[in-house]
């Protein structure tokens, strides 16, 4: 086929995919807006693989572009249609970054501003694909062996596309694209490559796309952790299964691993508290940006109100009547005698983003959150904000467990094997226990304020209600009682 041929299949493909479908996925992040058309923008042959394709989807709002693999139809190599997450394209993929190929789109007309009329074609954006030193180890042999790696689709995550090569690889391609660098590609390379830090996998390559607007990241290859579990599952299993034993667990020994994230969320802000280099070396915090935290809490709060109306009417009033009290702890953020210092962060940092291993955790989807823009996502933050998050993160587990031995049992626990209330409080006293001397071993300059990371998880916990609402509102209890005990318990700015 030629290549007019195949850009006319692609956009046919394009043209068969319902704007509202899109919209409605998960992944799109359309947040209830209505889609009313879908444009071909580029697309790029990956050979007998298939294409890849940025789409633009339009309508109320601003455009959003996505990335959308096509594949044949029915084996019709003339007729196109989405891609089954995990097919050939993710394979050839992988084998364009090993090969370090560049793959230009295919070529289209230009028009000629001065005659009205279509030029020659030409491409006008290229997918620059690049392999990292670790790929060697990971896939010895050349891209060729990256290909014959056998794919399987990982239906976690449903923000990218993400696929398993020979459980030796993970390729996630970013569904929605942005311009500018992905800091899960940025903080991967400079935390395995540059500074050597061995909690978190190891980068094997990347690709991007590059055009006249720019330089935008479409995918991430990196070292496959098999033998790897979810923290958060495997952490809420125990718990719940220490609650259901006959016998009894000391709050110590089920409070260990708490330590031990400590330890390792000091290991990770030291070296980011120590990076070099454009929107990477740490600094000071403005007084206009502490005062931008605030104003930025503050809305955190009206947005849950509004998201909870008309789903938990109580739970509004319960949060718009402990609002005041809300509110003076973000007042913190302004009343810090001295700036804070700011680093690169993980930016969504919980235990559903760690992974255990038998060598212990490790980190990853280093992405943030992907409602923000790229540019709000690499900006600097306290590192504190990262600890408020693992903070809210153990209470949520600890409460899930609660939850989770109630129904197994049947009903109310008459008596547990471990004290749940006593985990909830002890498991955060050892985390910052552990971080704190995490830091000072290490020297890392960062000061660990009491009432700012209560104030960030203040803040967190906004966030949490309001997504559970809009999203998950069967959770709500998990950020509702954790809030509940954050204004009890907490301390006063």
């Amino acid at each position: 086929m030629t290549g007019a041929e195949r850009l006319a299949a692609s956009m046919r493909a394009v043209a068969a995919i319902d704007p509202a479908d899109l919209a409605a996925r998960r992944w799109a992040g359309a947040r209830g807006r209505a889609f009313e058309g879908l444009e071909l923008l580029e697309a790029f042959d990956l050979g007998g693989a298939g294409l890849l394709a940025v789409v633009e989807a339009s309508g109320a709002g601003p455009p959003v572009r996505y990335l959308l693999a096509l594949e044949a139809a029915d084996g019709d190599p003339g007729e196109l249609r989405e891609a089954v997450p995990g097919t050939a394209a993710s394979v050839a993929l992988a084998g364009a970054v090993a090969a370090g190929a560049t793959i230009p789109a295919i070529a289209r007309p230009v028009l000629d501003e001065s005659t009205g009329r279509a030029g020659p074609a030409r491409p006008r954006a290229a997918l620059v694909c690049r392999s990292a030193q670790a790929l060697r180890s990971l896939v010895p042999g050349d891209p060729a062996a990256v290909m014959a790696l056998s794919p399987r689709a990982l239906e976690a995550d449903y923000s990218n596309t993400c696929v398993v090569l020979g459980e030796r690889l993970l390729v996630k391609a970013f569904r929605r694209l942005e311009p500018g660098l992905n800091p899960d590609l940025e903080l991967n390379a400079y935390l395995s490559e540059a500074a050597g830090f061995e909690a978190v996998p190891r980068l094997a390559g990347y690709a991007e796309l590059v055009s006249s607007a720019g330089v935008e990241t479409v995918a991430l290859m990196t070292e496959f952790l098999a033998d790897a579990e979810d923290a958060f599952e495997t952490t809420a299993e125990r718990l719940a299964g220490w609650l259901l034993a006959p016998g009894t667990v000391t709050v110590e020994f089920a409070t260990e691993e708490a330590a031990e994230l400590g330890r390792l969320t000091a290991g990770l802000h030291a070296m980011l508290s120590a990076a070099i280099g454009p929107d990477l070396t740490p600094r000071a915090a403005t007084r206009d940006e502490l005062r931008s935290w605030r104003e930025a809490a503050e809305a955190e709060l009206e947005t849950a109100l509004v998201a909870l109306r008309g789903v938990d009417d109580d739970l509004r009033e319960e949060l718009r009547l402990g609002a005041p009290r809300i509110a003076e702890r973000f007042s913190v953020y302004e009343a810090l005698a001295t700036p804070p210092m700011l680093t690169r962060i993980h930016a969504d940092y919980h235990l559903g983003q760690l992974l255990r291993t038998p060598e212990g955790f490790s980190i990853i989807d280093f992405e943030g959150d992907p409602t923000r823009s790229i540019a709000d996502r690499r900006r600097l933050a306290s590192p504190l904000r990262d600890v408020a998050s693992m903070l809210r993160s153990l209470d949520h587990v600890g409460r899930s467990a609660g939850h989770l031995a109630v129904r197994r049992s049947g009903g109310p626990l008459e008596r547990t094997g471990l004290d749940l209330e006593a985990w909830l409080v002890r498991s955060r006293e050892r985390f910052l226990e552990a971080y704190r001397g995490g830091l000072r071993e290490v020297g890392a300059p960062i000061d660990v304020d009491d009432d700012l990371v209560a104030a960030f998880e203040v803040e967190k916990e906004c966030h949490e209600l309001a997504f559970a609402a809009s999203y998950q509102p069967d959770s709500l209890w998990a950020p509702r009682d954790g809030m509940r005990g954050l204004l009890i318990a907490g301390p006063d700015p």
